[in-house]
Parts: structure tokens; C-alpha cells; sequence
């Protein structure tokens, strides 16, 4: 296929604006997201798409970053803003740099978008002559989000869905004046790291469309897919009803994005609709191991314009194995003769140094990846730079531990930017060896608070406070009460009350399930649960059998 055929069938795919509205329920969407600073963010881009402003699109070099800007582009273009620059980091350097803002200082823009990283760079991001918005996910160290650059003229405007939008009241005031009725039961956006910048973008730009005339503009281009892949391949937690809509719209349809489709047919002509599988072990590590390759900037250009192209990344293929293998795998020499063993990875965490191993610095995350995860170990992999100080990547393996947080506060010296399970650090090497001796025991402690198990239980009630609510709720949909021999007489309940004054399942932001409920004489007369949700703040469990059952909920 041609690079004409191929738009062709693009802009063909795209003509289906009236088939959505036609099919598509208001009530069917998830609810609008309005973080913090959506009015002044809307405003402004509003103001460039109007004028055609020359934009600049800035991305992370990961999937998430290009997926974000392939949805940016994409919805603008449809609009009729078309004037724009990509830019992404040609190493795999994360945020917006110094030299960014000197080049644009000499090369004037109107409008500087930055996707997927920089929330932190506020010192950069305030020295650009003209405006900026910075859309993100990572976690916020500042709450400095909004006003002018230095120059006194631009703005700059930070949106990041990790914290509560605290002036909720002004953003709907405004969003209701801009279309009035469609906000009115909108609650106020809590904060939370189950998002990708992907789905950021595409809840930003909803609102958008909505409220400028472009209604479902988003969902009849299916970009939603795009969310979708950005969610899997960012391993976003889609335990909850907004991210389970945007991977049923990916993965169950076999009416795919037109890109998509073209890129997926192009790796393997016989399937016929996206997969988790796929997504996550086929398409992203194809692009992410040419971004390693410091070829970030090709993968975008093949994506964003030329997706027949995208076997062509597999030269990089190479690149990440030799660099896993030389991380894994050392020499080893016995009388005289050399041959090739595993590294040493039986310390309680994993330290690896690859500044002598001749590797590439891209890949310390794919090998802390590796290392971790075979070895199931916390594992921080690093190379010393020119100030001596260990520059690398830490990945975990407890999705309930907050690591980055860890790092950032046992000592205010030490850079940890990205997510709480997996992100790059840069510090002295003997506080690096002190938080990895650390880390197995806290991980340990962390462990016991997950569930709520109880033994031995009488009948009666049982109080769930607010504090093992909250470690339930950070394991997503599927919330546990484990209950081990309990014994219950004829027609006996035990009470299960899971709210107290301020907790109510009804408004929280996980949903409670009983399920797998069994015990007893071949289960005689238990009312089983199976994975029966909880909508009530009090649950009964009732046991109907003459003798004392062991009852389990888990």
C-alpha cells in the first residue's frame, strides 16, 4: 500500500461522524473528568486552535508519550488547527530540557504543548516566549500550576490528574456558562494514578469538543483505542468502570482506528482487532526498543505519518537483547577456560552498576524490568555520571508500595521522578545502597495490611475502619474480607458493616465484592455471594445449617 492509498483509506475511515451520534448514548460514556486547571487549559488552547497558532508538541519517549500526541494531533487536525511541530527527545531522556527553551527562544512558536512528562520542569517551562501547556500523569512535587513565564506576556498552564482539582467550583461555573446543562451532576475530580497521560489528553479534549460544537467528534475517530493501548502499555491499573470502557472499546471491536489497523495488519495480517497480548507484547515493545535505540523520533514520524512502515523498527530488536544479555549474563573463567554463567542476583533487592558493561544508559529500565521480575526483587539499575552520582531506573514488584515516594523523602538530595512503582532516580551511591537494604523489610510490613483477615470470629458485627479501607481501595475493583474458621449456629449472622460516619460504598471510590463464599456440610443451606457486588454499607451473611460451619469469604 502506497502512502496516497493509505490516506485515502484514513480519511475514508474517518467520514463516520453522523453514523456515532446516531448510535452513541450520552448515558454510556464515562463522566467528565474536570481536573485541575481544565478552564484556564481549555481557554488557552481554545484561543490557538481559533487563530491556527504554530503549535509545538512535545512527548515523553515511551508509547504513552506518542500515543498522547497521535490524540492531540489527530482531534486538532479535524478542527482545522493544522500548523504544528513535533518534537521528542532524541535520547531517552524524559521532560523537557534547557535547550528547549534556548532553541525556541531563536525559533519563535505560539504555543508550546508538552504531553507525558515536564509537571516538575517549572523552572524550564516558565523561560519559553510563548504559552505553554503541560499535560501529565507522573506524580507532583509543587503546586505551582499556573501563570505567567517569565517574560510577563505568556502563559503557562499544568494539568495533572494525580491531584484533587480544588477550585472544582470555578472550573464547572465555567464549563456550565460554555454549555449549560451537561455538567450539572459532575462531582469533584479526586486525584488518582490509575490514568495514562493517554486517557488524560483524551478526557481534556473531550470536554473540549463538548463544549465547542464538536460532540463525539473523539469516539467517531475511535481514539478512544488509543487510550486504551497507552493504559496497557504504561501498566496503568484498570481495576475501575472509566479505564474497564476504554479497554473493552480496544480490545473486544473489530472496527479498529485507522492507524491502528494499518500497524496492526502490517506486524501480522492475520488478526483481526486489538488484544492485550498484542498491544502489550507485540506493539509496544516493538516501539519502545527503538526508543531505546535513541530512534524516538523515528518511531513518531512512523506512526504519526507513515504506519506502513512500522516493521521497519525491528532492526532494534538486537540493540535490547545484546544490552539484557550483557546486564544477565557474565564470563566466567575455569582453569583457562571461559564460559558464560548468570549474574549473582541473590541479595534480598537487586543493585546492578552497567557502567563498565559497554551498555547503552537506555536500558537500565528494560533491565531493572528483566532483573526485577525474573527474580521477583525490588531492583535499581544504574550507571555512574560525570558528577559521580548513580543515574539509572528502579522498578518493584508491590503495586501497593509506594517506591518513589520512598526515595524522594529519606533524603531531600535525591531525584526520583515518575511512578510510584517504576521510575528514574539519580543520587549518591551510598544512600542508593542504604534504601535498597531498606526496601525488603518494608515491603514485608506493607504486605500484612492488604487484606482484612479475621479468625475466630463470633457473631456479631464487625467495624472495617477507615484505615483498612483505604489499603483496600488501593487494590482497585476487587476488594477482599478474608474470614477463616468462623463459627455460625443455626439462622446466626455475622454482620459485616464497612462504614463508619464517613465511609460509604455508595460514594467510594472502589466497589466492594463478596465473592467464592462456601463452607460447611457440602455447603448445606449457605447463602453463597459469588461474586455478588456490595451496594448497601452493611452486608449480612446468613448460615442456615444445624452444626458450627467453617465459613471463608475471601
Amino acid at each position: 500500500m502506497n502512502n496516497s492509498e493509505l490516506d485515502n483509506l484514513i480519511k475514508n475511515k474517518w467520514k463516520t461522524d453522523k453514523v456515532w451520534e446516531e448510535s452513541f448514548s450520552e448515558d454510556y460514556r464515562p463522566g467528565y473528568c474536570i481536573f485541575n486547571n481544565t478552564a484556564y487549559a481549555l481557554d488557552l488552547l481554545y484561543k490557538h486552535v481559533k487563530n491556527n497558532s504554530k503549535m509545538c508538541f512535545h512527548t515523553d519517549v515511551d508509547v504513552d508519550g506518542i500515543g498522547t500526541t497521535y490524540i492531540f494531533k489527530k482531534t486538532l487536525e479535524k478542527i482545522g488547527s493544522n500548523n504544528h511541530l513535533l518534537l521528542i527527545n532524541r535520547d531517552k531522556v524524559h521532560g523537557i530540557q534547557q535547550k528547549h527553551a534556548d532553541y525556541f527562544k531563536q525559533k519563535p512558536i505560539d504555543l508550546m504543548i508538552i504531553t507525558d512528562s515536564s509537571s516538575n520542569e517549572i523552572d524550564i517551562i516558565k523561560q519559553f516566549n510563548c504559552d505553554v501547556l503541560c499535560i501529565d500523569h507522573h506524580d507532583l512535587l509543587h503546586r505551582d500550576l499556573l501563570g505567567y513565564c517569565n517574560d510577563g506576556i505568556h502563559r503557562y498552564v499544568i494539568v495533572n490528574n494525580t491531584i484533587d482539582n480544588y477550585a472544582f467550583d470555578f472550573d464547572k461555573r465555567w464549563l456550565m456558562t460554555k454549555k449549560p446543562g451537561i455538567f450539572d451532576n459532575v462531582e469533584p475530580y479526586k486525584g488518582t494514578s490509575a490514568m495514562s497521560c493517554g486517557l488524560v489528553v483524551y478526557e481534556l479534549l473531550r470536554i473540549f469538543c463538548d463544549i465547542y460544537g464538536y460532540t463525539h467528534l473523539l469516539e467517531n475517530m475511535k481514539l478512544y483505542q488509543w487510550v486504551g493501548v497507552t493504559l496497557i502499555s504504561d501498566v496503568i491499573d484498570t481495576l475501575n468502570d472509566r479505564n474497564q470502557w476504554y479497554l473493552d472499546k480496544t480490545v473486544f471491536s473489530y472496527e479498529v482506528e485507522p492507524t491502528l489497523d494499518c500497524i496492526m495488519h502490517k506486524i501480522n495480517k492475520y488478526i483481526s482487532k486489538l488484544s492485550v497480548s498484542y498491544i502489550g507484547y507485540t506493539f509496544a515493545p516493538l516501539v519502545n526498543k527503538a526508543i531505546r535505540a535513541n530512534a524516538g523520533a523515528e518511531a513518531l514520524t512512523d506512526i504519526i505519518y507513515y504506519p506502513d512502515r512500522i516493521l521497519d523498527l525491528k532492526k532494534y530488536d538486537e540493540n535490547q537483547k545484546d544490552a539484557v544479555d550483557r546486564a544477565i549474563n557474565i564470563e566466567i573463567v575455569h582453569n583457562g577456560v571461559k564460559t558464560t554463567g548468570k549474574r549473582d542476583f541473590s541479595n534480598s533487592s537487586i543493585e546492578l552498576d552497567i557502567t563498565s558493561l559497554g551498555i547503552n544508559p537506555n536500558y537500565t529500565g528494560v533491565i531493572a524490568s528483566h532483573v526485577g521480575g525474573d527474580n521477583n526483587k525490588a531492583a535499581a539499575v544504574y550507571y555512574i555520571d560525570q558528577e559521580g552520582l548513580c543515574k539509572g531506573s528502579f522498578r518493584g514488584q508491590d503495586k501497593n508500595f509506594d517506591y518513589r515516594g520512598y526515595f524522594e523523602k529519606f533524603d531531600p538530595s535525591i531525584y526520583a521522578q515518575g511512578h510510584s512503582l517504576a521510575f528514574g532516580f539519580r543520587l549518591k551511591k551510598d544512600l542508593l545502597d542504604q534504601i535498597m537494604k531498606n526496601i525488603p523489610e518494608l515491603e514485608n510490613k506493607n504486605k500484612n495490611t492488604y487484606d482484612i483477615a479475621l479468625g475466630q470470629c463470633k457473631n456479631g458485627i464487625i467495624h472495617i475502619g477507615q484505615e483498612d479501607w483505604d489499603n483496600f481501595r488501593r487494590q482497585g475493583y476487587l476488594m477482599r474480607i478474608s474470614v477463616g474458621n468462623s463459627k455460625v449456629q443455626t439462622n446466626d449472622q455475622i454482620l459485616f458493616r464497612v462504614s463508619n460516619r464517613d465511609i460509604d460504598l455508595k460514594t467510594a471510590h472502589g466497589k466492594l465484592l463478596i465473592y467464592n463464599v462456601f463452607g460447611g456440610i457440602d455447603n448445606g443451606g449457605f447463602e453463597c455471594k459469588a461474586f455478588k457486588p456490595v451496594t448497601d454499607s452493611e452486608v449480612n451473611v446468613l448460615s442456615t445449617v444445624d452444626n458450627g460451619i467453617e465459613m471463608f469469604i475471601h
